[in-house]
């Protein structure tokens, strides 16, 4: 009796007691969920140490190419540095996507090659590697014969759910053993995006005419000793410049169009595209006649390169890379009727990325329209509309470097009068003395 009377709950009311009641079942639930939660924690933990790895060698290999699109603006550049956390790539998020969907143990066994090496922010919508990646096929099947497509892994999807937004797989095909991405490509093909601006487009039409043919592009490109490249021969099949459709860009100003050009090689050099525009963003301000373009393939007259800056990395695409005898997949079903293909889906997912870009294009593109027509007041005392001013605007030339950039100069000194970097021959003698020292270094201390 003096037990029950010593209770706090003696002096309760009936209300209070029901509350504290309410209070002590809330508490016993919520221990009660928190114990169920470790228990199916802990029971996953375990089925997840009992699960047995992942036995790659139960099923075949077969070698396949994959057409990759990707935007280069976040990237360090296509070619992985073997340092994701600190310099990423495309490539590297590439392989750690093979290798999640267990498609392939290591890069290093996959016999990987690339068609080519896409810098810093460049992007690409057609670049294309090949490698060996795991069948759906096990080595216990008697059949020689590799699997169809609709019977295959589906490689795209795979791959896509594994990837960021700004890198897809487009496409696969099976391809021969002795196929290589980079040599087996017969043309490349890349784009340029630009604003008309004051330049004169038929001008760069005509310095796009010298760049076509087989010539040295030694001038247009960045030399690397260490690479021992033994020709800067290249062949520019084609070079055209052309409006971009579809944009309408009147009510900003002028010379807001928009134009591109499209150029054909077999093959590139590092920085080739981005010095070759450089120089056509000179010619079409008139800065420099076309001809420029014939005299610095010319390598008998203009043996190495002048000093003038790469244009930018933004604009420029990978647009193609071309291949004989390559079959594209673009669905799981391969030929068959399939309701929801993996092209629909990388459709849907683009336009979904097109439509944050162009809304925040147009949000932009509204500022400009109203800004322009701010008035501001000349030395006359007279005013002007923004846009008034900038139409009539005079003063020192402006470089167009590409993506919105531009250089003043308060004078222009032509290509050709501007100092010039050591030739390819003395770069290398350079590189060579330079090794030689660091070797000797290296055996004076060992």
């Amino acid at each position: 009796m003096s037990d029950t009377m010593d209770s706090p709950y003696v002096e309760y009311t009936r209300e209070q007691l029901l509350g504290r009641i309410y209070e002590l079942e809330t508490i016993l639930k919520e221990n009660n969920l928190e114990t169920q939660k470790k228990s199916k924690t802990s029971k996953r933990e375990r089925m997840k140490n009992k699960q047995r790895p992942f036995d790659m060698s139960k099923y075949t290999q077969r070698k396949i190419a994959l057409r990759i699109a990707y935007i280069g603006w976040d990237y360090i550049g296509f070619a992985t540095q073997h340092d994701e956390e600190r310099v990423p790539t495309v490539e590297g998020k590439l392989f750690k996507a093979l290798v999640d969907c267990k498609l392939i143990t290591s890069i290093e066994e996959s016999d990987y090659t690339r068609c080519g090496r896409t810098d810093r922010g460049v992007s690409a919508l057609g670049q294309v590697i090949a490698l060996k990646v795991r069948s759906k096929k096990l080595i216990s099947d008697p059949n020689p014969e590799l699997l169809p497509p609709e019977e295959e892994i589906p490689y795209i999807d795979s791959l896509n759910r594994m990837l960021p937004p700004d890198i897809r797989v487009l496409a696969w095909s099976p391809v021969d053993e002795e196929f290589s991405a980079r040599f087996s490509c017969s043309s490349r093909t890349y784009k340029y995006y630009f604003t008309k601006g004051r330049m004169d487009i038929e001008k760069i039409r005509q310095g796009c005419a010298y760049f076509e043919g087989d010539h040295d592009f030694r001038n247009f490109c960045k030399l690397d000793p260490s690479k021992n490249v033994l020709s800067y021969n290249r062949i520019i099949k084609s070079m055209t410049v052309k409006p971009v459709p579809y944009v309408e860009t009147g009510g900003v100003g002028d010379g807001t169009d928009f134009y591109e050009v499209e150029l054909k090689g077999t093959a590139f050099l590092w920085h080739q595209v981005r010095f070759m525009m450089s120089v056509l963003f000179l010619v079409g301000q008139g800065l420099e006649p076309p001809e420029i373009i014939r005299d610095l393939v010319d390598i008998e007259k203009v043996s190495s390169k002048p000093d003038f800056p790469m244009a930018s990395d933004l604009p420029l695409v990978l647009y193609d890379c071309e291949f004989k005898d390559i079959n594209w997949t673009y669905s799981f079903k391969g030929d068959k009727y399939d309701p929801f293909p993996s092209c629909l889906r990388t459709y849907y997912h683009y336009n979904e990325a097109w439509t944050v870009q162009m809304i925040r294009s147009l949000t932009y593109q509204a500022y400009l329209t109203k800004v322009s027509q701010f008035p501001m007041v000349m030395a006359d005392q007279s005013k002007r509309t923004v846009l008034e001013y900038v139409k009539n605007i005079s003063g020192p030339p402006t470089i167009r470097l590409g993506g919105g950039k531009e250089r003043r100069n308060l004078s222009y000194k032509s290509i050709l009068l501007r100092p010039r970097s050591d030739s390819d021959e003395l770069k290398k003698e350079k590189y060579e003395v330079r090794k030689k020292r660091k070797l000797d270094k290296e055996l004076e201390e060992a």
